[in-house]
């Protein structure tokens, strides 16, 4: 079910109670990195996906400990690293990793995932017993496996456009959470998961502006760096937005020859950055390739829909499902831009945020700094206000409350939420932080890795390409998480708020004024054209997902459901779309959400 993660072989280790699996798409060592792997005497077992970019340091130290090596893998360093740490081993590793590790002296056996979430890690656990996997496709190999549709994590989709982990579309199965771990006995008893790493935001206003731009600038090109260690060929994704612009301008830098970059455009002009990814491209002299995605692109929704295995409402996993599909004909390492607007508060509902907060920014006029504090006792009602997580909600939402709550039949309505346990515990942590902040580190926690990274990993490993992404790094993170507020987001000369722009700053060295200071365009799907009211395509969606045997009729109201597609916006209508396709895969599923009926 999984063979395209893996290409380059495959092997398996089955011993007691249990048996490991593994597909290799092989980027390091490329003889010696088979897997699952295991320590000398065989007590140690493990299988691993993803890269530790500080595994030379690692290994470095454990050889000093007395620890010997059989191959020049990051994998064996992790097994050595659990030998020599235990579970604590996660904390000192740089990189992006789901692995288990069984260990037999303790019957027991161990998972992990990144501390950003860049590597999935699902699993399932019953009475007879523990299975875990990178994609949710796989658990159907399961025999006698009984899942259970969750009825609340497709509300949660409507909102999100995904399904925040803890969550799945199965109530049996779950994500492991990003910086977590979990152990389970060979009897069955698990121990977590648990929380190993946290970040918290912690400006330094000691910094000049000089000083803080030679700090990112060394701290991005020793993360491009880390991230090109490979012993394959590899590229670069270049949307012509800054962060992969920045990527690139690193990697042209530090590389001999010309880099391989790939980018996918569209017709639609208002879509299309292709004018600035060739700019890029030519300011670099990289061996530039390049793909227009069309609406016929739409016939792949089947085959995106069995590979993410729940409801995926993001449409540019179709653009990153092409663009994956031709960097891999050239090589089977790429890296990427993204992380960019989550660390350097990029995103224009950042924008809308501080809008909607009333700060005035550190750029208005100082006598109004000055009167502030005398205006807020003055008139306690018109002063800023509060960062409150319902608010935030309301601007990520895709399908607002009301509307889900009037979209469910009836008998469905009393699981419409208006908020989310695990959102309502991540912010509670964000209480001393300041406004933007607030909301990078909601979506640092959510979108980032349920949205951005899932779809990323998903539609590269289709192909068995491999994608690395700088930004989305440890040490960027914790560093990132010291910049002052307004070095990142402010108010510009014509009264505007705009973000990124110590970056932008940064960038300045290596690109014009006219390339850095456009709008937003974001590397998305053209749906508004596509899926327009008048188009034929749109007719032919309308009609098929309102035909008397639709599955969305099991759960919605059929005269709310026609209003929706009618009026509704396209990126709604995305949704919903991909959920038939999901539902009329699935329908041998069972549903429950504490109903007496069954499907």
């Amino acid at each position: 079910m999984i063979v395209h993660r893996g290409p380059d072989g495959w092997d398996t280790a089955l011993n007691q109670q249990v048996g490991l699996g593994h597909r290799r798409l092989a980027i390091i060592d490329l003889e010696g990195g088979k897997q699952p792997l295991s320590n000398e005497d065989g007590q140690i077992w493990i299988t691993f996906n993803g890269e530790i970019y500080n595994y030379r340091e690692l290994r470095d130290a454990l050889e000093t400990k007395g620890h010997r090596f059989r191959t020049r893998s990051d994998t064996e360093t992790i097994v050595h690293a659990y030998e020599e740490w235990g579970e604590r081993c996660v904390e000192r590793f740089r990189g992006m990793f789901a692995f288990a590790i069984v260990d037999y002296r303790t019957s027991r056996v161990f998972l992990a995932r990144d501390q950003l979430g860049i590597k999935p890690l699902y699993y399932f656990h019953n009475n007879s017993y523990f299975a875990f996997a990178s994609e949710l496709q796989a658990f159907r190999c399961l025999p006698d496996i009984q899942l259970e549709i969750d009825i609340e994590a497709i509300d949660q989709y409507l909102w999100l456009k995904y399904i925040p982990a803890p969550k799945t579309i199965y109530q049996q199965v779950h994500k492991l959470l990003p910086a977590h771990r979990l152990t389970i006995t060979f009897d069955g008893q698990t121990n977590g998961p648990e929380e190993y790493w946290q970040f918290t935001f912690r400006p330094n206003r000691h910094r000049s502006e000089n000083e803080w731009l030679e700090a990112l600038d060394h701290i991005l090109r020793e993360s491009v760096k880390a991230h090109l260690v490979a012993d394959v060929p590899f590229g670069a994704f270049l949307s012509g937005g800054i962060d992969s612009s920045a990527v690139v301008a690193y990697m042209a830098q530090i590389l001999d020859d010309p880099v391989r970059t790939f980018s996918i455009g569209f017709e639609e002009q208002e879509y299309d950055e292709l004018i600035y990814a060739k700019q890029a491209a030519k300011r670099w002299n990289t061996e530039h390739h390049v793909e227009i995605v069309r609406p016929d692109a739409l016939e792949i929704l089947p085959k995106l829909v069995q590979h993410y295995g729940e409801p995926f409402g993001d449409s540019s996993a179709i653009p990153t499902f092409y663009v994956s599909q031709m960097a891999r004909r050239k090589v089977p390492m790429i890296l990427s831009g993204d992380g960019g607007d989550e660390l350097f508060a990029g995103y224009k509902s950042y924008q809308s945020w501080m809008r909607w907060l009333g700060y005035d920014g550190v750029t208005s006029p100082a006598w109004r700094q000055m009167l502030r504090p005398i205006a807020e006792r003055l008139h306690p009602g018109r002063q800023p206000r509060r960062p409150q997580l319902d608010k935030w909600l309301q601007y990520v939402a895709t399908i607002p409350f009301d509307e889900r709550h009037n979209l469910w039949r009836p008998e469905y309505q009393q699981i419409v939420q208006c908020k989310i346990d695990s959102f309502e515990e991540e912010f509670a942590r964000t209480q001393r932080f300041s406004n933007c902040n607030v909301a990078q580190y909601m979506d640092i926690k959510s979108y980032l890795p349920c949205d951005i990274l899932t779809k990323v990993d998903i539609a590269s490993m289709m192909h068995g390409l491999e994608v690395r992404t700088p930004f989305v790094d440890i040490r960027v993170l914790e560093f990132a998480a010291t910049i002052p507020e307004s070095l990142n987001i402010d108010k510009n000369t014509s009264g505007h708020w705009e973000g990124k722009l110590l970056l932008k700053k940064l960038m300045s060295r290596y690109y014009p004024a006219t390339f850095l200071n456009r709008p937003k365009m974001g590397f998305s799907l053209p749906v508004e054209q596509w899926l327009a009211p008048n188009s034929i395509r749109y007719m032919e969606i309308r009609e098929h997902l309102l035909r008397l045997d639709s599955p969305l009729n099991i759960y919605f109201a059929p005269a709310t459901l026609r209003q929706l597609l009618e009026y509704g916006q396209a990126r709604q209508i995305w949704l919903i779309l991909f959920l038939d396709e999901w539902l009329k895969q699935h329908l041998h599923v069972r549903q429950s959400v504490g109903l007496s009926e069954v499907v």
